[in-house]
């Protein structure tokens, strides 16, 4: 009996620990599959990565036969990586990013798993010049404030840089029509331009053209799409660069991009959101609302000074009152005296009197000492009203500190928006303009003054001087002072070395897109020698290079009929230009020398 009961308490402790031993493998896989799921991955058959925007979530099966997106998500519900599949269920390239701690920024890599073009990323910014790309290789983008790629390079697994991509932005909008330019610039691994395309977006949405051109600048085909909604077709029209047709192809309709960032498309309409997304805007509103929270602050502190004012006039007023007061019982305290002196002389007469007088002098002494506390408050009043006073003259000048302040930020704004829309940068310029001559010095009144034409050739932005801007160029000009006497006749050439400053006019009610500029420059004139001084003001027709606009000039000559012959004259007239950008710089490669650099 007690081996039995031996075996059996035996047996119970066995089974009890296999049961435990069963719970705790049991929880120990249920902890696995907890932390498992804590990494969060979904499919979608969508995915534009310039909004960061997934849609049409589904399962992988339900993609069967369809290109898919596998997304995975951080432990703050941000997208971690996305990866493309194709309809081979293979992996073609995975979009990594890299978010801000506020979640408002991102910037991101994609990684090609395939040899592919990268052109297969958008169709439209990158050229098939520079698109191959093989297994490991990496993209690396540069957003803008709205997620859109500022810049792109691409790399080999171990860092080396074979080509990259600049894009550039330009909102145009003409009475209810706002367009789009989008230019897609193009460098090989030396960083030499190979060439760059320019993409037309009607409306922001509707893709209308795309005009590409070679490291020259010269256009060397162009792309028209016209969208027929009407018949759910769309016509491409490939012209070379001379203009002659190459091709008329009808291929499926390209309606706008729902996702598009800066625009929504409802199935109907575009919906425009304007010159939101402008950085140079944003800016120039975002110091447009800190002037009036400045302009605001320093009001609410000129009306409590106001009040603060108040009140203590009013004090004032209360003061003058009380002390007109303590000036009537002032005299009454004299007189209570005079009768104490008969009181005295009395005394022995009517003590019950005495006793009355004392008790009117201790009332008497009460009240002179209100009347000191009076005066007390009276000069403490005047105190406050003076703080007051001089509390109101500095609130007074910081408002106008900070209005000066708000006008100057909105200067900056402005420029920055000039910037923005012209470029600061170096570019290339051609010009041409013809002048009237209008006032003459005497030695060429008897002279027919004809038109004075000039042809300019220069670079923007070639240098600083003190912080400005210096353009430099070279100019040549055709004075005409026609006469019939002998030996008088003044017709010639001149060569100018022009330098040039832009003041950078940034009133409000000056547009964005004129610019002015000052110049003076001097050299040859055929014969003798002279210099010139002259402004002008331009006003870019954006989004083409040219440029017109009005000018006004002074000329000094020396030596032009005989040596001793000097004289000089003012025209007026109109100039016409061509900004070239930066495909002539090649003409003007010039590395300055270092000491530019103490200026």
């Amino acid at each position: 009996m007690g081996v039995g009961l031996k075996n059996s308490i035996g047996l119970c402790c066995y089974l009890s620990i296999i049961l435990f031993s069963t719970k705790v493998l049991a929880l120990d896989q249920a902890s696995k599959s907890d932390i498992k799921e804590t990494v969060r991955v979904e499919y979608y058959k969508y995915w534009n990565p310039y909004r960061r925007v997934l849609d049409l979530r589904g399962k992988p099966h339900s993609f069967y036969g369809q290109t898919y997106y596998q997304a995975t998500y951080n432990k703050d519900n941000r997208i971690k990586s996305v990866t493309r599949f194709g309809k081979d269920r293979q992996a073609k390239e995975t979009y990594s990013l890299i978010w801000s701690r506020s979640g408002a920024r991102s910037e991101y890599k994609v990684f090609f798993h395939e040899v592919a073009n990268v052109s297969r990323l958008d169709p439209n910014l990158y050229s098939n010049e520079l698109s191959y790309m093989r297994p490991g290789w990496v993209a690396t983008f540069i957003s803008r404030s709205d997620g859109r790629p500022r810049e792109v390079s691409f790399s080999d697994s171990v860092g080396f840089e074979y080509f990259s991509y600049h894009f550039n932005y330009t909102t145009v909008k003409d009475d209810n029509n706002i367009s789009e330019v989008v230019e897609s610039s193009y460098f090989d691994s030396n960083e030499q331009f190979v060439g760059r395309h320019l993409l037309f977006w009607e409306k922001g949405a509707f893709l209308k053209m795309i005009q590409y051109f070679n490291s020259e600048n010269i256009i060397i085909e162009t792309k028209e799409f016209i969208h027929d909604r009407r018949l759910g077709e769309t016509v491409r029209v490939l012209t070379d660069g001379e203009g002659k047709e190459i091709e008329r192809k009808i291929i499926p309709y390209m309606p706008p991009d729902k996702y598009a960032y800066k625009y929504e498309w409802n199935g109907k309409d575009v919906i425009d959101r304007g010159l939101e997304d402008l950085e140079d805007l944003d800016l120039a509103l975002e110091f447009a609302a800190r002037a009036e929270e400045a302009l605001q602050a320093a009001h609410d502190k000129l009306t409590l000074a106001k009040d603060v004012l108040e009140q203590a006039n009013e004090r004032a007023r209360n003061a003058t009152k009380l002390m007109r007061k303590a000036e009537g019982q002032a005299k009454d305290v004299e007189s209570f005296k005079a009768r104490m002196e008969e009181a005295k002389i009395d005394a022995q007469k009517a003590i019950e009197n005495m006793y009355d007088a004392e008790r009117e002098a201790a009332r008497a002494r009460l009240e002179a000492a209100a009347a000191t506390a009076t005066l007390d408050a009276v000069r403490k009043t005047k105190d406050v009203e003076s703080y007051a006073q001089e509390e109101a003259k500095l609130a007074k000048k910081e408002a106008r500190r900070l209005r000066k302040e708000a006008r100057k930020k909105a200067r900056q704004a402005k420029r920055a928006v000039q910037d923005s829309l012209l470029g600061s940068g170096p570019k290339s310029y051609l010009n041409l303009s013809y002048a009237q001559p209008i006032i003459i010095e005497q030695t060429l009144a008897d002279h027919i003054a004809g038109v004075n034409y000039s042809f300019g050739l220069g670079r923007k932005n070639m240098f600083q001087f003190d912080g400005k801007d210096i353009d430099l160029g070279l100019e040549i000009n055709w004075f005409d002072f026609e006469s019939d006497s002998v030996g008088q006749n003044f017709q010639t050439l001149s060569y100018f070395l022009i330098a040039q400053i832009d003041p950078r006019i940034a009133w409000s009610w000056i547009p964005s897109t004129l610019e002015t500029g000052i110049k003076i420059g001097g050299g040859l004139v055929s014969p003798g020698y002279g210099f010139t001084l002259g402004g002008a003001a331009t006003f870019n027709l954006l989004p083409t290079p040219i440029s017109i606009g009005v000018t006004t000039q002074f000329n000094w000559v020396s030596g032009i009929i005989n040596e001793e012959t000097k004289t000089h004259w003012t025209t007026i007239g109109l100039v016409f230009g061509v900004n070239i950008q930066d495909k002539l710089s090649g003409l003007f490669d010039i590395d300055l020398p270092k000491i530019l650099d103490i200026f």
